[in-house]
C-alpha cells in the first residue's frame, strides 16, 4: 500500500470512527491500517481501545501482546539504561 492509499483508507476510517466512536469493528480495522503503515502507537491505542470495548476480542489482545514485544525489544534501551 502507497502512502496516498494509506492517507485515503485512513480519513474514512476517521470520518466513520468520528460518527460512532465506540465502534469497535472501525477501530479494529483502523489499528490494523496503522500496524500495517508500521504506525505501531497508533495501532497500540486503537487495540487497546477495542479490547475496552469488547473484553472478548482475543483479536485485539493478540495484536496488544505483539505490538508490546515490538515496543520492549526496539526501546530497550529507554526503559533499561
Amino acid at each position: 500500500m502507497d502512502q496516498k492509499e494509506f492517507e485515503i483508507k485512513l480519513a474514512e476510517l476517521n470520518t466513520r470512527i468520528a460518527e460512532k466512536n465506540d465502534d469497535a469493528q472501525l477501530l479494529m480495522q483502523r489499528g490494523k491500517l496503522y500496524q500495517k503503515a508500521g504506525v505501531n502507537d497508533k495501532a497500540l491505542n486503537d487495540f487497546l481501545k477495542v479490547a475496552e470495548l469488547d473484553l472478548e476480542n482475543e483479536e485485539a489482545r493478540e495484536y496488544i501482546k505483539m505490538l508490546r514485544n515490538i515496543f520492549a525489544f526496539r526501546y530497550m534501551d529507554y526503559y533499561n539504561p
